[in-house]
């Protein structure tokens, strides 16, 4: 995480937003304050989850969509907060890789909650120009069941549904469209996003 100059503060304040109460230790162990990859394991099979949306030129505020929506299609789930300045950062990048790859990949974009509200969270996306359908996760139950432990956490999920890679941290354009490219994106068809 490189948004925070406190660490032990910023990980009592994610732990109560997520736990209800402070991390102790716990929570932020092993875990560092800097941009890292963090290997998915091999093709980690993940459940059904479904997403309430904010509003978009794409999306009707309030509508729904599941992961099971995308049978046969490699998604792209980015975790973020308004107040995180490298998910700030990284979001534009975001919106480039989906208008390239809409066609051929599902991106979502998932706020955590507590930090930041669902209303800030609305303003945030409209204030970036962000299209991709993206909600807040309204009980914290996707950032434990993707066990995020860092901002902004991006997931790789492969056509079949398995979690391939996960990086936890800002991803450049070249970063991302490099994982892109080796991960969800079928070998003959890779797309430069850089330069956005």
């Amino acid at each position: 995480i490189t948004d925070t100059h406190n660490c032990p503060t910023y990980w009592n304040k994610l732990a109560h937003a997520l736990f209800g109460g402070t991390s102790n230790g716990v929570f932020a162990a092993g875990v560092a304050c800097a941009t890292a990859a963090v290997p998915a394991g091999d093709a980690d099979p993940i459940n059904d989850f479904q997403l309430t949306l904010f509003g978009n030129e794409n999306h009707q505020e309030g509508s729904t969509l599941n992961l099971s929506d995308y049978v046969g299609k490699p998604v792209v789930v980015n975790f973020w907060y308004p107040s995180c300045p490298p998910c700030r950062a990284e979001l534009p990048d975001l919106q480039a890789a989906y208008e390239a790859h809409a066609d051929e990949i599902q991106f979502l974009g998932v706020q955590l909650l507590g930090l930041d509200s669902a209303e800030e969270g609305q303003e945030f996306l409209d204030e970036l120009g962000i299209e991709y359908p993206s909600g807040a996760d309204t009980d914290n139950q996707m950032v434990r069941d993707f066990k995020i432990v860092g901002f902004p956490t991006t997931i790789f999920i492969d056509s079949d549904h398995n979690i391939v890679k996960k990086h936890a941290g800002i991803l450049s354009a070249g970063s991302l469209e490099a994982l892109i490219n080796s991960t969800v994106v079928p070998a003959s068809t890779p797309v430069d996003v850089s330069g956005s």
